[in-house]
């Protein structure tokens, strides 16, 4: 069994004791959040860094700010993608996925794993979440306005006919919102015993992964996914990675639809997932419209080497 290499991550108690290296770029988008605020610290004391911040995010395009311009780029387009990157002409990059959404970051990474000799994802965890002031069943904390519904995330749209459904296997990567879950098997309709579920373990606090049971306990208990439940460190997208493919060891020839309604960082591991296993894999997202201050605080930073992740990946296949 694989486990969680420590040379893919580096963990530091708090942004002020990190900087990008020079030479390099750096992706961020601003939110209400104040953990997405955090290169603040740090930004005018670094050198030769092209700071690239996303300043609108819209559901096909974002806007992108540079020092010298700001500009309108098409998520669905990868040549436009790849042509805005590649005219910065600088062989590293950080992705930080902190403020961005998944369908802003997703097809971003996507674009610099061809691109970049270094690539590297940065994530700040908060210090806490906001509680709920009138918590319902599954909704224990007040993150999320509503659901938008499922569509691909740009980049990421499976053009492969579905296949016979006693061969698809359905893995979401469970946070604390149980009505996005529920939400989820209804639209899927996958079997009870085709539900894998993940759930974050160790947690960013001790306590987390019993709100996730907690939180999701109606939908485990009716489909009796509970049964399946697994388990991934839930600031480590590489043990993600790794518990993707035990589950898919265990039901070879399957075909796993993976909603990464979890941590981002496990987000990021199933999006690895998938550019590594494109033909057996599909990504089943609910784009939920934030709530503008569900987190406070600043805890740890979180650097991943995404690059080095999958030069390993490809030297062991």
């Amino acid at each position: 069994m694989k486990i969680c290499d420590p040379l893919f991550t580096k963990t530091y108690k708090n942004a002020n004791e990190f900087s990008p290296n020079p030479g390099s770029i750096y992706i961020l988008g601003d939110s209400p959040e104040q953990r997405s605020a955090h290169y603040k610290y740090w930004m005018s004391t670094v050198s030769d860094v092209e700071f690239i911040n996303i300043i609108k995010q819209d559901t096909s395009y974002f806007d992108a700010q540079t020092k010298d311009s700001e500009e309108h780029i098409n998520l669905r387009s990868i040549d436009q993608l790849k042509n805005f990157l590649e005219k910065f002409n600088r062989d590293s990059i950080y992705l930080d996925i902190t403020g961005l959404a998944h369908h802003i970051w997703a097809p971003l990474l996507k674009a610099s794993l061809s691109m970049f000799k270094h690539l590297m994802a940065v994530y700040v965890e908060p210090a806490s979440y906001r509680f709920s002031s009138t918590p319902k069943e599954g909704e224990i904390f007040d993150l999320s306005e509503r659901i938008s519904g499922i569509s691909p995330i740009p980049g990421f749209i499976s053009l492969k006919d579905p296949p016979d459904e006693e061969k698809v296997c359905f893995v979401p990567l469970l946070g604390f919102e149980g009505a996005r879950l529920a939400y989820l098997i209804e639209q899927v309709q996958p079997p009870g015993e085709k539900i894998w579920p993940i759930i974050g373990v160790p947690g960013f606090r001790p306590e987390y992964p019993f709100f996730s049971y907690h939180g999701n306990q109606l939908p485990l208990l009716r489909t009796h996914a509970w049964k399946n439940v697994r388990y991934a460190i839930a600031n480590c997208p590489f043990s993600l990675f790794y518990t993707l493919e035990i589950i898919a060891s265990e039901i070879p020839d399957n075909f796993i639809k993976i909603a990464p309604i979890g941590t981002k960082p496990h987000a990021l591991g199933a999006i690895l997932y998938s550019l590594e296993n494109p033909d057996s894999v599909e990504l089943v997202y609910d784009h939920p419209i934030r709530k503008k201050e569900r987190t406070e605080g600043i805890d740890r930073l979180l650097v991943y080497n995404i690059s080095s992740f999958i030069a390993r990946s490809q030297e062991q296949l």
